[in-house]
């Protein structure tokens, strides 16, 4: 295994380490007693539900925003911080599984020169997005949430950079790239839209 696969595979484990206080923030501050009556559990979820709501006010797509964050169990328990965590999270496994498909059709020799190209273009820019990803959930460890915005929009800039290579090419591998290249871009927007609430709060 490559240095940088290798860190493909360790970035997913270093968000989970980096950020699990924030994931369990919510649990320890609301938690209830044993006896506690069936209406508390429903208040925990309103307020639960309520900071979700709060947390995609900034994004462009709300509604995938929701989306993302409500299918992760974590939210449940998260605090404001750790639902910035989880779309990061998202962000980054996303990225790494494109970066290691996108090494896969490199080794297809029978690839025509300009989507060999694209892709060696993509390779590189994906590269760069994951570790840029890193850079956001150190940023946000230490508090540092301009750095975050700063290096997801980064990531955004090298995303467009990799379909900028892909445009106009009608090949299958070019036509999937488009459209994982356009899930990344959203994750990115919702973790770049979560942050900006948190800066704010």
């Amino acid at each position: 295994m490559s240095p940088t696969s290798g860190f493909f595979f360790l970035l997913p484990l270093t968000l989970c380490l980096s950020l699990h206080p924030h994931l369990n923030s919510a649990a320890t501050n609301n938690a209830a007693p044993a006896a506690a009556p069936a209406t508390l559990d429903n208040s925990t979820k309103n307020a639960t539900s309520s900071l979700i709501e709060k947390a995609c006010s900034g994004s462009r797509n709300k509604a995938f925003c929701l989306s993302v964050l409500k299918s992760d169990p974590g939210s449940k328990t998260a605090d404001l911080k750790g639902l910035a965590f989880i779309a990061l999270q998202a962000a980054s496994k996303n990225a790494t599984k494109t970066s290691v498909k996108i090494q896969l059709w490199l080794n297809d020799t029978e690839a025509e020169p300009a989507l060999d190209d694209a892709l060696r273009a993509c390779d590189q820019a994906y590269i760069d997005v994951v570790d840029q990803i890193g850079d956001s959930v150190n940023a946000l460890v230490s508090g540092a949430n301009g750095d975050v915005q700063t290096w997801m929009k980064a990531a955004v800039a090298d995303i467009d950079t990799c379909d900028v290579g892909v445009k106009g090419l009608t090949v299958t591998h070019a036509v999937e790239l488009t459209k994982k290249n356009r899930a990344l871009r959203q994750l990115c927007n919702t973790a770049l839209g979560i942050v900006r609430v948190l800066a704010h709060s």
